[in-house]
């Protein structure tokens, strides 16, 4: 595996962790870019950049600059789970593409909640009445963060998952191109990023979408 320069977005969160945690693991170089560095624990390979990615555009400039790839772990605190804040993806997804444009960076890998995009002609309808009433916010976020990545020109994956889980890595989770239901749902947080991490290190790139299924009950 060649090592690679990586910017990891959203690295204080569950699912930037595991990102950050596989990464280092590949042995990758790891640029991390966090509102606030202060109490980070410092490893090898990994170093911290303050900014706040959806707001501080000249943060990100800074952050992209030099690295082979962008690996975004950002959610947004979705109001149906009484998490309150505002939405985050759009305007991320914006600055991300702004500098990736400016420093000739070409490779991001962005995950979406199924239901989302263009996933959302396949979702079953229970869940698209939920995306259009109760969440509606997020996911018109969600969709134009999306939107954003297809009109940008860049090799860019956006990986569909259901449910995320605190599971341990399972090496057992499956990823297929198009636009298909994941099954099973539920998949941990070291799986997706393990996804992420395969989709910027293929040495293929190009525009694609997945859908990235859990591993199996039993």
């Amino acid at each position: 595996m060649t090592e690679m320069k990586l910017l990891v977005v959203g690295a204080n969160g569950g699912l930037g962790r595991q990102v950050v945690t596989h990464s280092l693991e590949r042995g990758h170089q790891v640029t991390a870019l966090v509102r606030r560095s202060a109490g980070q624990a410092e490893k090898p390979g990994l170093r911290f950049v303050e900014g706040a990615v959806g707001d501080d555009l000249a943060a990100v400039r800074h952050a992209v600059d030099g690295q082979d790839a962008v690996v975004s772990a950002l959610g947004n605190p979705l109001w149906l789970k009484a998490r309150t804040g505002s939405p985050v993806m759009a305007r991320a997804a914006a600055n991300l593409v702004a500098a990736m444009h400016l420093h000739r960076v070409r490779r991001i890998a962005m995950p979406l909640a199924w239901g989302s995009g263009v996933s959302r002609e396949r979702t079953a309808w229970p869940l698209k009445a939920l995306t259009r009433l109760l969440i509606r916010r997020d996911y018109q976020d969600f969709d134009t963060a999306e939107a954003i990545l297809a009109a940008s020109g860049l090799d860019f994956t956006v990986v569909y998952f259901g449910s995320l889980t605190d599971r341990p890595a399972s090496h057992a989770w499956s990823a297929r191109s198009g636009i298909r239901t994941p099954s099973p749902l539920a998949i941990s947080r070291a799986d997706l990023a393990q996804c992420l991490l395969d989709a910027v290190e293929s040495p293929r790139p190009s525009a694609d979408r997945l859908s990235v299924s859990g591993a199996p009950k039993g």
